[in-house]
């Protein structure tokens, strides 16, 4: 691991300088290989690529170092995750090997993946495998990550590299599922489905109607994403996240979305409208990546409520408290996941009820638009864009949700 022995190097000449009396051969450093080896590791790459596109556990078994007991369990583990999805693609590219001092080797390389119906692209990620050479000379990996070398390039692990995983696949819904989980798989499966039927014709935009949903038993896949709202995922219920292309790509593979381990066994309203709110983030995707909160989040629990009749309809108190306060404002980006989260949630729904009963639902969605050309549109200029599409400043808007509020829930 390079990173490593750019730390190590000046510790040693260090040591080095204060033995001062003799000269003791420096350590050697990585060596960088030429062809033959760079051949040998891109042949092993391509017969772990090959054996998991045809189903053959024991070619891509003969690739890990026997040694290692555990990490041939972990592999095992891998090659059965890897045949329960449905791949399009799957494939090991080398980018570059150097040979470290004692024997072993590292490759960089990038792990190439489609969904088959769920990415639109493949995913490129990269990785840092190891390997140790045999005494007859032949390669064994021996890893096939590092965690250093994960979080300096920001490396985010799957569920089937994490554990042992059950996917799901039926008629445009990829659910992943683990052993503890998948006793609730049906109620699940069922759920998005009936979510997507739901909000599909709500959403006047094109989307496949195909996502994948984790719903796993921990939260540790939760707690691993990048910008997490709030930053603590026993606060929320449910997340959206896009799963970009990488390798420099700024195209998005796909948007997925999870449940919190306590949502699976609601088989609820509650649940159904939290999963209807997170397919409207998948339909939706990277369009309401660069407009305010508000407005992105106010859409999905706007759609997520229209299956409710109004008089079920429910909002948390705070919201209501702040309404009958008397609301001068929108709820703000850098706030919107803080001790006040349930109550933006409410005010930001209310302020898209609001467009929508006054304007048409048409307007919610021109909204959006207007709000996400070019490079988007900051907290700080959204008034502009509000003047322009509905005749009222945030602050119009919001003291409107705020009236509808307190007179459909006081």
């Amino acid at each position: 691991m390079r990173r490593g022995f750019q730390r190590l190097a000046p510790l040693l000449l260090g040591a080095l300088l204060v033995a001062g009396c003799s000269s003791p051969t420096p350590a050697p450093a990585p060596t960088p290989v030429g062809p033959p080896l760079d051949d040998a590791i891109s042949t092993l790459l391509a017969a772990r690529a090959k054996a998991v596109l045809m189903h053959d556990q024991p070619a891509f078994m003969e690739t890990v170092d026997p040694a290692k007991r555990g990490f041939l369990h972990n592999q095992r583990r891998l090659f059965a995750n890897l045949q329960e999805l449905p791949l399009a693609a799957y494939d090991l590219q080398l980018r570059g090997v150097t040979e470290l001092p004692g024997g072993s080797i590292q490759a960089e390389v990038t792990v190439i993946m489609q969904l088959d119906q769920y990415d639109v692209v493949p995913v490129r990620a990269p990785g840092l495998f190891t390997f140790r050479r045999g005494a007859d000379g032949t390669l064994a990996l021996d890893a096939d990550h590092d965690r250093t070398y994960d979080e300096d390039h920001d490396v985010d692990l799957q569920p089937w590299e994490r554990t042992r995983i059950e996917a799901e696949n039926e008629d445009g819904v990829l659910g992943i599922f683990d052993h503890a989980s998948i006793d609730d798989a049906y109620q699940v499966m069922s759920a998005v489905h009936r979510g997507i039927e739901d909000i599909a014709p709500r959403i006047p935009l094109p989307w496949s109607h195909h996502v994948v949903v984790y719903a796993l038993s921990d939260v540790a896949q939760m707690a691993s994403l990048d910008e997490l709202p709030g930053g603590d995922p026993e606060r929320l219920e449910g997340v959206a996240f896009s799963v970009p292309a990488g390798n420099g790509s700024t195209d998005v593979a796909s948007v997925r979305f999870m449940l919190h381990p306590r949502m699976l066994g609601r088989d609820d309203a509650r649940r159904d409208r939290l999963i209807r709110h997170e397919l409207t983030h998948v339909a939706v995707a990277d369009r309401d990546d660069r407009v305010p909160t508000w407005l992105a989040e106010g859409i999905a629990e706007w759609v997520s409520v229209q299956a409710v009749p109004r008089d079920d309809r429910v909002i948390s108190r705070e919201a209501l408290e702040m309404a009958q306060a008397g609301l001068t404002a929108l709820p703000s980006d850098a706030g919107f996941n803080d001790a006040h989260t349930a109550a933006n949630y409410g005010i930001s729904w209310w302020a898209c009820q609001v467009i929508a009963d006054r304007f048409g639902p048409e307007t919610v969605w021109q909204l959006l638009a207007a709000m996400g050309q070019g490079g988007g549109t900051s907290e700080a200029d959204q008034d502009d864009v509000l003047r322009r599409v509905l005749g009222m400043s945030g602050a119009e808007l919001a003291a409107a949700a705020g009236r509808r509020i307190v007179r459909t829930f006081g």
